[in-house]
């Protein structure tokens, strides 16, 4: 039997959501200027998304809005592993992807309509807030016993080479405000997404060293693409905004959505690696040779709850808002804190199956793709994050600055971490603003986000897909994942916000 991808499957069934594991609050210029913590404020088009109950209150308008997200991603192979077979033993160099530099572009577009004075009616198309592509080397250079460099098999290639492809929401909603101060919204998502995926598979498992450790293969692993796409993932998003007081909105969020249930084809190429560089010259396959999308790849999409409490100044004492909200000529500041729930203990495992038959041969091997290649991912459970964040008008109705911080909590099973995968605590700080010319809104906003380092020393127990039948699981004999994994972020957003 041969190998295909499937670790690589852990970055690619995440077309939308607000901030489970593999994300960060938020989309938009200004709910990202503010830590996120924007669930209770809801004054843009992205309220059609983010709280459809925001839409009741809004003039007409539209909106255009980009994150470029700057990603970086380390890894430093320890234990099994940590040496490749070249020479006897080479030790691994740390790795991390090579697009730190190129920044990964997520827009969001938006409009609502001002139907009546109680009703907004919205739609939005935007990408989910996610970290992006990554792409890895798929070799590093490792100066061999006598003093020699050679390009060899790069560390991580087991758990990815590259991610990248599309993701879109396009969500139509509606608020309406049922009571004076009590505001409903709720909306329908159509997702899609397609993702191409890379990683390395062994054709055959390695026999251990004499004293039981395990050394990587040099040029016996087979380089293995995946596509996948689909294109329906229904959803619906719902939202409350009560204002109790002059002072005081509290805002209420629920999302939920269809899993990411794709179908496509998978590419392999065998004899890929060399000992110095890699092949120009590969032994090739395809799936779809066979058949058409005869990959199957399904991961659940986790429900998300956000409840959020805004306490802003009025600048008038004793002023009671109007039909219309607009917080840049209503308020002096605004402070808002948000709590945030999602359903992480979704994430158990990815499923990716090839059928028995037609089998799928993998030319250059001896066999054909494996039919299980199911993805264990053992996150902790489910997590509640924390948002908080405002702005200060600093210049009424032309301009205010605004700051915020985000924290999620430790959701990573460690000893199934995974480049693409890291669910340690994350904390993010931001800061932004809005400028007013006429009917427009100017804005813009950054992030940095710290993610804690995870060390899970030799106890990595990630499986890669292998063609060796031996002890019928198709599976490494070791964990591919023991290390160090390091990851940081910055999140650049300018957008527009126009009025009619």
């Amino acid at each position: 039997m041969a190998a295909l991808v499937a670790l690589v499957a852990l970055s690619a069934g995440r077309p939308a959501r607000a901030t489970d594991v593999q994300e960060f609050p938020e989309i938009g210029t200004e709910p990202l200027g503010r830590g996120g913590a924007w669930v209770a404020r809801a004054s843009n088009p992205l309220a059609t998304f983010l709280n459809p109950a925001g839409l009741a209150g809004q003039e007409s308008g539209a909106l255009a809005n980009v994150h470029l997200i700057f990603n970086k991603v380390c890894f430093e192979r320890q234990g099994d592993g940590a040496k490749i077979r070249t020479g006897g033993g080479l030790d691994y160099p740390e790795v991390c992807n090579e697009n730190t530099g190129a920044p990964t572009p997520l827009p969001a577009l938006g409009g609502v309509f001002r139907a009546t004075e109680r009703l907004g009616i919205g739609l939005s198309v935007a990408t989910p807030n996610v970290y992006g592509t990554l792409r890895f080397p798929e070799t590093v250079a490792i100066k061999n016993n006598v003093g020699v460099t050679q390009e060899l098999p790069s560390p991580q290639r087991y758990m990815l080479l590259e991610q990248d492809g599309i993701a879109l929401n396009i969500t139509l909603g509606a608020g309406y405000e049922v009571l004076r101060g009590l505001r409903i919204g709720a909306g329908f998502v159509w997702g899609l997404a397609k993702y191409n995926l890379s990683n390395a598979n062994m054709s055959i498992n390695p026999d251990p060293e004499a004293d039981g450790s395990w050394l990587d293969p040099d040029t016996a692993d087979v380089r293995a693409k995946l596509v996948v796409a689909d294109w329906f993932m229904p959803g619906a998003t719902f939202g409350v905004l009560y204002s109790p007081l002059s002072t005081l909105d509290v805002g209420l969020n629920v999302i939920v959505q269809d899993a990411f249930d794709a179908h496509g084809d998978l590419e392999t190429k065998a004899n890929y690696w060399t000992n110095n560089g890699v092949s120009d010259n590969p032994v090739v396959s395809n799936s779809a040779d066979v058949e058409e999308g005869l990959g199957h790849f399904r991961l659940a999409n986790p429900l998300e709850a956000r409840i959020g409490a805004r306490f802003h100044l009025p600048r008038r004492d004793g002023a009671v808002p109007g039909a219309v909200r607009d917080p840049l000529v209503d308020d002096v500041f605004d402070v808002e804190l948000d709590v945030s729930y999602t359903r992480n203990s979704a994430y158990d495992r990815a499923m990716l199956r090839f059928p028995a038959s037609p089998a799928v041969p993998v030319q250059g091997t001896p066999g054909a793709v494996p039919q299980n290649n199911d993805i264990d991912f053992k996150v902790k459970g489910d997590t509640i994050g924390l948002r908080l964040g405002g702005d200060f008008v600093v210049l009424p109705g032309q301009l205010a600055a605004r700051a915020g911080a985000f924290f999620e909590p430790d959701a990573q099973n460690e000893q199934y971490a995974n480049v693409s995968f890291l669910a340690s605590q994350r904390i993010g700080l931001a800061l932004g603003g809005t400028y007013r010319v006429a009917m427009i809104d100017i804005e813009a906003a950054y992030m940095h986000i710290f993610v804690t380092e995870i060390d899970n020393g030799d106890r990595g127990k990630l499986l890669v897909v292998s063609g060796d039948a031996k002890g019928g699981a198709f599976r490494s004999p070791y964990g591919i994942n023991s290390g160090r994994f390091r990851q940081s972020a910055n999140v650049f957003s300018v957008g527009a916000t126009a009025r009619f």
